[in-house]
């Protein structure tokens, strides 16, 4: 039994490690964005946004690459700029490669902290507006269900 304590004690330092010095984007998502979107970007149908196969569709329009900066998860995360734009394009190359527009540029540390200081206020109405953009262009966003779901509840903090 001390064996298996010690080692789950080794495999969390070596996590929490690996994420104050800022390591991979798949371990920061893991300890900063898994708890409430699920391992495989899926979220929680209804109240967790799903990332998986719908952040590459707001690339697509005005407005919608500030969106995944400004929400109020990632606007409000204690990752550094550099570190929400690693994990930012990390969920975008994983999970959202056939969404994406094909002239995609990766965020920046310096892009992410200036489109950072303009956190959204006005989440769901934001979404609603730029999921309308995208029908417009014959997209859908799968996960248009979120449609009016409460600002709290659609991006909650620190994710």
């Amino acid at each position: 039994m001390k064996s298996r304590t010690a080692a789950i004690l080794v495999a969390t330092i070596s996590i929490a490690r690996i994420a104050l010095a800022g390591g991979p984007p798949a371990e920061l998502y893991t300890l900063n964005c898994w708890g409430c979107h699920k391992a495989h970007a899926e979220g929680i149908p209804g109240t967790v946004p799903r990332l998986r196969d719908s952040m590459g569709d707001f690339l697509h329009v005005q407005g919608g690459r500030a969106y995944l900066v400004q929400v109020p998860g990632v606007a409000a995360s204690s990752l550094s700029d550099a570190e929400v734009a690693a994990v930012l394009n990390w969920l975008l190359l994983t999970f959202n490669k056939s969404e994406m527009p094909r002239n995609f540029k990766p965020y920046t540390a310096a892009e992410v902290t200036r489109l950072r200081q303009n956190q959204l206020i006005r989440v769901t109405e934001t979404r609603d507006e730029l999921v309308e953009r995208l029908k417009k262009l014959g997209i859908r966003v799968p996960d248009d269900e979120l449609a009016g779901v409460p600002a709290a509840v659609a991006a909650p903090a620190g994710h």
